[in-house]
């Protein structure tokens, strides 16, 4: 009888630990390129700054997962990473009323290094038309 009902729950358990994923969400990740952006024309050391990026998500199955930033020395690249969901129902996000998109706002913080540090913020604005990567330069200096 023990035997009978450790098998039995050796099979209750197995099928409870099922690998299916198709009723799973089928999602990847993308950049989305930045817009415009806000900052300061130059930062004191030690002070912490918003940056704020202003996006627009390109379909109704693109969702806001953070801010890439990745910094080599005093170059920083950012852009703005979505998480798109695979789904047959996603439509182009409209822009506003009047024409213009409406815009998304992502912030981030970042604290300036030592005086006479150069920052060169490398902008993600997409992709030109060979797929190479695009980007505004922004040269922020830090004083005192």
């Amino acid at each position: 009888m023990k035997k009978l009902l450790l098998l039995l729950l050796v099979v209750f358990a197995l099928n409870g630990c099922s690998t299916d994923g198709d009723n799973q969400p089928k999602v990847y990740y993308e950049l989305v390129p930045i817009d415009r952006c806000q900052m300061p024309y130059r930062m004191s050391s030690g002070e912490t700054y918003e940056l704020d990026m202003f996006f627009n998500m390109p379909t109704t199955c693109h969702a806001y997962k953070g801010i890439y930033f990745e910094g080599e020395g005093n170059v920083k690249t950012v852009a703005i990473q979505a998480t798109v969901f695979e789904r047959n129902d996603c439509t182009v996000i409209p822009t506003s009323n009047n024409g213009s998109p409406s815009f998304t706002t992502a912030k981030y913080n970042f604290t300036a290094g030592a005086p006479g540090t150069m920052y060169t913020f490398k902008i993600w604005t997409g992709k030109n038309e060979q797929g190479e990567n695009t980007f505004y330069e922004v040269e922020v200096p830090v004083t005192n």
